[in-house]
């Protein structure tokens, strides 16, 4: 069984022993009944009043399942599970690494990394470096429309929990895209959409193989959409 699968399915029954348990708590069950009628109510009075009913049922039923042991628990795998999968392949990448020095002189460029939030990632006009992002959650913007892709495989990758992620490329540059999400939806040039439900997804512009202006696009998220854009 594939570990996204695993997950999927510990994520499920974890899912039902907690309504289970809300079911057979009789406190459980009053906090759920009285957040329905504070619902009932809210929609009555024409969704009048909405930061008081509204809110007031949204918390009751977060503390419904914030203090249940088997949405916890679920929470905490979902964590963890994270975690492991994302250092198993950093490890896969770096298990056979040949380097090789010479007389010239090494060049290092650190950048610090922003976790959270929504960041734009641009690139100046003289030349393009290749694109390493990691992220918990946030949208993410790169524009690459001022930037020469010339000469090489010029490579973008974006690696997140959460959150939309928007790649903006020049007219006169080909694309390569792969994407792998739980839950999602790639829109590629303008052209047309795909949702993904835990699948891998690859597509290229037509002359993408031919082309020397070209730049490989490579996603990998949970949930959120990812859209790429020709200016």
């Amino acid at each position: 069984m594939r570990k996204v699968q695993f997950f999927l399915l510990v994520e499920s029954v974890l899912f039902v022993l907690a309504c289970f348990d809300v079911i057979t708590s009789e406190m459980a069950r009053a906090m759920l009944l009285f957040a329905g009628i504070l619902l009932v109510i809210w929609y009555v009075l024409s969704r009048q009043m909405t930061s008081i009913f509204l809110s007031s049922a949204i918390l009751l039923i977060f503390l419904v399942f914030a203090f249940n042991p088997y949405f916890l628990l679920g929470v905490l795998f979902m964590i963890v599970y994270m975690f492991i999968n994302f250092f198993s392949r950093y490890e896969k990448r770096n298990q056979y690494t040949h380097i090789i020095l010479d007389d010239q002189t090494l060049e290092a460029k650190k950048e610090k990394t922003q976790w959270f939030g929504s960041q734009n990632h641009s690139q100046d006009s003289y030349g393009f470096e290749d694109v390493n992002i990691i992220r918990l959650f946030g949208n993410d913007v790169v524009d690459l429309d001022e930037t020469v892709l010339v000469g090489r495989d010029n490579i973008v990758v974006v690696r997140k929990t959460f959150g939309k992620t928007k790649i903006i490329v020049p007219i006169d540059v080909e694309v390569s895209l792969s994407v792998s999400s739980i839950y999602g939806r790639v829109h590629f040039l303008g052209l047309s959409y795909w949702d993904l439900r835990n699948e891998s997804f690859a597509i290229a512009s037509p002359y993408y193989k031919d082309s020397h202006k070209r730049v490989k696009l490579v996603v990998n998220c949970l949930f959120g959409d990812v859209e790429v854009v020709r200016v």
